[in-house]
């Protein structure tokens, strides 16, 4: 007897573990923005959304999920129901345009009563809709007469309707996965995970350099978050990618529409992960719907920078034996002590009643740390070359020219100047006086203030 009873236990128990997970209440439906966790990693034109959710299928089988970004990369969607023993797909995924479009509700009000107005009536007008399509519809009124509706005229005739004109689900943007009875009897937990790409929500970066007189600066990197959805992400982890992707950005930006307080400036730039920065933002950072926030990323109070002026020349482009005089472009230089992102820089400096303004603008490369960045600002104002071809002579195959240049600089302090020879055919430049030949193409000098001096030097180039 005490046999019997143990083995009816032992069928018990397991009957009860191979049993499917027993339906809720609200099974068949469920919105993203009740998610249990979320994650977003961030790129300059896209983000990765990945989302946890506590949900199951209907008995049917069917599970609609509500509450996705408009926009989202059609080839990016997956979602499938974690299990212990591996992962539950849909055998189908359907969706189509939905939510508040033009063209989508006035098809659906085809066939239906309509009321007209505006347009020079001077009475409401009743009648159906006969056909719709890009624009322009036509309704047969109850008074015998026909009225075309063009929506794209101002001041036309308008359009009412008098029934239903869209279902309650069409207007919210979702989509519905489709399970067999099968694996249906599978899910032993409602552990449903869901990713998608969308263009809706993304992030940008942007330097902001202060100079002083002492040759330090303060280097300060923040982050524009976007939100262009209706989702809001209040429990997720948000991380932050830069890097060349090898996809270029081809959606349009829209404009910011709500701006939230930053958090407190990070400490660094982000980690390595492969061949790309990623930045994981604060815990509780909240991107709400319809958003933008700014965070600071990096700040470094006492940057030291050089302040260089390069000239870039074409030898063999030079014609005619006059002088020329040109600008050299102003260029920071600065050795990155952490890996820094590729983004826009701004300039500021003080004037001497302590005003500020932008004193250039540039772009920094993405740089990875113990390498020297370089800023390439505009023309120089105060710092002038004048280039002379003093003689040209050509030997075989090769032309050979001498050069002789006057660096004049109005500045109250000494500046640096490099020369580089961009013409591809150089070969080699010898002879050097009054500068430094480092490298093959590039000669650098040093000019003290208020002051001007002179070099030359030849050029050989391949004909």
């Amino acid at each position: 007897m005490l046999m019997n009873r143990l083995g009816l236990a032992l069928v018990l128990v397991g009957a009860v573990g191979i049993q499917p997970l027993a339906a809720r209440a609200d099974a068949g439906r469920v919105d993203i923005n009740n998610a249990v966790q979320s994650s977003l990693t961030l790129y300059s034109d896209k983000a990765f959304v990945r989302h946890s959710l506590s949900a199951l299928p209907s008995e049917q089988g069917s599970l609609q999920v509500s509450g996705l970004p408009r926009e989202w990369d059609h080839d990016s969607l997956e979602l499938r129901y974690q299990e212990s023993a591996g992962s539950v797909a849909p055998a189908q995924l359907i969706w189509q345009p939905e939510g508040l479009d033009r063209d989508v509700i006035y098809r659906g009000m085809v066939g239906k009563s309509v009321e007209l107005l505006g347009g020079g009536l001077n009475v409401p007008v009743q009648g159906t809709m006969l056909s719709y399509h890009s624009g322009l519809a036509l309704v047969q009124g109850t008074n015998g007469r026909q009225y075309l509706v063009d929506w794209s005229d101002p001041q036309g005739i308008r359009v009412a309707g008098r029934d239903a004109m869209v279902a309650d689900n069409q207007l919210v943007s979702g989509i519905t996965a489709s399970f067999t009875p099968e694996q249906v009897k599978q899910l032993q937990a409602d552990n449903l995970q869901l990713s998608y790409v969308t263009p809706s929500v993304r992030y940008s970066s942007h330097y902001r350099m202060t100079v002083n007189d002492s040759d330090n600066a303060r280097l300060e990197l923040s982050a524009l978050l976007n939100n262009y959805s209706d989702t809001s992400f209040t429990r997720a982890d948000i991380r932050l990618v830069s890097g060349d992707t090898g996809r270029r950005a081809a959606y349009a930006r829209s404009r910011q529409v709500m701006m939230e307080a930053a958090p407190a400036a990070m400490d660094s730039a982000g980690e390595r992960v492969g061949e790309m920065l990623v930045q994981k933002l604060p815990e509780g950072t909240r991107l709400p719907a319809r958003s933008s926030q700014q965070l600071s990323l990096l700040r470094k109070d006492a940057l030291k920078v050089e302040k260089l002026y390069a000239l870039d020349v074409y030898g063999r482009s030079f014609s005619g034996r006059n002088k020329v005089a040109e600008r050299p472009r102003l260029t920071y230089r600065f050795k990155a002590e952490t890996d820094l992102p590729a983004a826009p820089v701004k300039l500021f400096e003080e004037t001497t009643d302590g005003a500020v303004i932008i004193a250039g603008e540039s772009w920094l490369t993405q740089t990875t740390s113990g390498d020297y960045a370089h800023l390439t600002m505009g023309e120089a104002l105060a710092v002038r070359v004048e280039r002379n071809l003093k003689s040209s002579q050509q030997q075989e195959k090769d032309l050979k020219n001498q050069w002789q240049a006057v660096i004049r600089n109005d500045q109250d302090v000494e500046v640096t100047l490099t020369l580089m020879e961009r013409d591809s055919g150089l070969l080699k430049i010898s002879d050097v006086k009054g500068a430094t030949l480092e490298g093959a193409r590039t000669l650098t000098v040093k000019v003290p203030a208020k002051s001007s001096h002179e070099i030359s030097y030849q050029a050989t180039y391949r004909l």
